[in-house]
């Protein structure tokens, strides 16, 4: 007999099912940021109690972790059997008060659920190793944004922003900001995909690559360096 279902990962979870769907709270302590592993995804909710909760499959729950190590909540999916780990299979809920950062490793969707009001906000993938394409899904109203990718996440960011920082070191990450009303932005851009804003003052920065800068409007100030064939586009 061959077995061919989990591409050379005959490990335990790849012989039994998933299991009945069930949902659980995770018990951990204060956190300001969250660090998402592959096969996870993400919905968060802003609210005056910290709660995490995960709904998975009941027999691979085991896999299935949350812990805060220096602050920092790491949700993590262990299973080692690829066509278990890359079905979704598992999302997790957090409701915080204050979250400063998101670093995400998955394929599957960082969401929000109703507008993150955090003051200072930092979203990154791809920075310390090479990780899925997953996406950020947000709708957010905070002071300063920051967005940092050195792979091929794909960001649709709705909302207000003062200061939003975009920053793509390589590959072919996206980043939608048409609905995303924000008043400056700098932007370091080395991705073959497009950056698009919607910026009402000033826009500074770097083109350094094939992606192109796209302006859904006219900012009184543009100040862009293009080293390559990256565009200035104004739609």
């Amino acid at each position: 007999m061959v077995l061919t279902s989990c591409n050379n990962d005959l490990t335990p979870e790849c012989f039994e099912k998933m299991g009945a769907v069930v949902t659980y709270d995770a018990k951990v302590p204060d956190f300001s940021a969250i660090n998402l592993s592959l096969g996870i995804e993400l919905v968060i909710t802003e609210g005056p109690v910290q709660k995490v909760s995960i709904q998975t499959g009941n027999n691979i729950k085991q896999y299935i972790s949350a812990e805060v190590k220096e602050g920092k909540l790491y949700l993590t999916n262990a299973v080692s059997c690829n066509w278990v780990r890359d079905y979704k299979s598992t999302t997790v809920y957090v409701t915080t008060p204050h979250l400063e950062q998101i670093y995400s490793a998955s394929q599957f969707a960082v969401k929000s659920n109703g507008v993150l009001t955090f003051p200072s906000l930092s979203l990154q993938s791809g920075i310390f190793s090479e990780t899925a394409s997953g996406t950020f899904e947000l709708d957010v109203n905070c002071q300063n944004l920051s967005v940092d990718d050195n792979q091929a996440c794909y960001y649709v960011i709705n909302g207000v922003v003062e200061n939003l920082a975009v920053s793509f070191y390589s590959g072919d990450a996206r980043f939608d900001g048409s609905n995303l009303i924000a008043q400056k932005l700098r932007v370091f851009h080395r991705s073959t995909n497009d950056i698009i804003a919607n910026v009402q003052q000033e826009v500074t920065g770097t083109l350094y690559g094939t992606g192109n800068l796209v302006l859904k409007n006219h900012p009184p100030v543009v100040t862009v360096n293009r080293i390559y064939t990256g565009q200035v586009v104004y739609e």
